[in-house]
């Protein structure tokens, strides 16, 4: 009876481990489409580009206005310092953005925040000091669900405020086979550790 209980047990986990090496590359990209937070855009008040990327981002939100999706546009993002010169990530996205036809006035620069809570924070505060109703926000496909996780938890006392969420459309992001390209799966395993870090120190 024991012999017949190991025999099933054995061939019970070859059988799981044939379904996960069969079915491996539906649930690894799974895992990489749970990240991406995509919302069908309408016209905001402000389009704001979290800082912290590449300059797709810029480019997005760039894009994103010159269709007619906002007004203002609202750059994140912290101070870099290097011999004999400090530069912030905002400042860089102004430049960037107003190269590509943006007007100067149309674009604002929040260089206080270091992390992506701060920006949900200083987005906050930036809106209600405009009277600004509604957002996009614009960031990296897989930085999107952590960004809506935690702009919900700083806006939840607003409800009259309305956020949508706009991941980069680059392309440079690709959750086929995501596992085997060494930026995506650094950004992946790197973007779920965060995931878990803000969970259990802003939202429970």
């Amino acid at each position: 009876m024991k012999f017949k209980k190991r025999y099933i047990a054995v061939l019970v986990i070859l059988a799981l481990l044939i379904v996960i090496a069969v079915t491996h590359a539906l649930w690894l990209e799974a895992i990489a489409k749970f990240l991406i937070v995509r919302d069908e855009i309408s016209h905001a008040d402000v389009i704001v580009i979290l800082g912290g990327g590449a300059a797709d981002r810029v480019w997005q939100g760039v894009d994103l206005y010159q269709s007619g999706y906002g007004k203002w546009i609202l750059a994140t993002g912290m101070k870099h310092e290097m011999p004999g010169l400090v530069v912030t990530w905002p400042e860089l996205a102004r430049r960037e953005a107003i190269s590509q036809g943006v007007p100067e006035d149309a674009f604002i620069v929040e260089d206080r925040p270091t992390s992506t809570y701060e920006d949900a924070i200083y987005v906050k505060e930036d809106m209600l000091n405009r009277g600004f109703k509604s957002a996009i926000i614009v960031s990296s496909p897989h930085h999107t669900r952590r960004a809506r996780m935690i702009f919900r938890k700083v806006f939840k006392d607003h409800k009259d405020i309305s956020l949508q969420f706009s991941p980069v459309e680059d392309g440079k992001f690709q959750v086929e086979k995501w596992w085997t390209r060494e930026n995506e799966l650094i950004g992946v395993v790197n973007e779920y550790c965060k995931l878990v870090f803000y969970f259990f120190k802003y939202i429970i």
